[in-house]
């Protein structure tokens, strides 16, 4: 496992939560993988809960420094982050694999991992990152959450996870080094990746439903959808919701 130095703990609130609470307390270092076999209170976008089962998923946190790079723009490290677990599930043969904006995995139309980014600022420069990764391996029912699937349920088969956790951690490592890359590139191959792109689509916004299809997205990370008079608007995260 190059690069990374893994850290395994029982059972954890959210290890994103307690990754930031070693960085506040110096005891972090660049490459530090928090993996827990439990997560109690794991989070997502929007503060939604992220639910697991013990022992059969991945639960982890990735403590990465940007310091000798000159990055302007941070949504890149979530393309690159996203761009990585996608690599891996293709690699373990997972069909359909996608990028829904703006940091889930999905194979198909089920959800099967979920990605939260947590970046340190030092002044206006980014310092360094939290990659949250909540990935779906060994679970065979997700009560209440009709479309979250794993692995499993997929292919019909148990993964192991450190296996699986090998894999994900390499893909990271090598996707990260494409932040030398320029910005365009990076940008292309994540909206390449991304889910119903170029496909009407139903989205939410302000309380009303809409029709719109997603043509990509800004250099800053905001969702580009054409209207169904053509007009083309770029929305943020927390003004509208795919529903489809």
């Amino acid at each position: 496992m190059p690069y990374f130095k893994l850290i395994k703990i029982d059972a954890t609130d959210s290890t994103n939560s307690l990754m930031r609470e070693r960085y506040l307390s110096n005891n972090c270092s660049d490459g530090d993988v928090l993996f827990a076999n439990a997560q109690l209170k794991g989070r997502g976008q929007h503060n939604s809960v992220w639910n697991s089962a013990p022992g059969k998923n991945l639960t982890l946190s990735v403590y990465r420094e940007f310091g000798d790079i000159s990055l302007k723009n941070p949504f890149l490290i979530s393309c690159l982050v996203s761009l990585a677990i996608q690599a891996a599930l293709q690699s373990f043969k997972i069909p359909k694999i996608y990028v829904k904006w703006p940091n889930d995995i999905m194979s198909g139309n089920k959800k099967i991992c979920g990605l939260l980014l947590e970046n340190i600022f030092k002044g206006s420069s980014l310092n360094a990152s939290i990659i949250g990764i909540g990935l779906n391996v060994n679970q065979e029912a997700f009560e209440k959450l009709p479309n979250a699937a794993s692995m499993f349920q997929i292919s019909n088969k148990n993964f192991d996870l450190d296996e699986v956790l090998n894999v994900c951690l390499t893909f990271l490592n090598q996707k990260l080094k494409l932040l030398d890359q320029p910005e365009e590139y990076i940008l292309k191959l994540y909206e390449e990746s991304l889910y119903r792109l170029d496909i009407a689509s139903t989205f939410e916004a302000d309380g009303q439903l809409f029709s719109g299809i997603i043509r990509g997205v800004t250099p800053k990370g905001l969702l580009k959808v054409q209207l169904e008079d053509f007009k083309l608007v770029a929305f943020d995260l927390k003004s509208i919701q795919l529903k489809n």
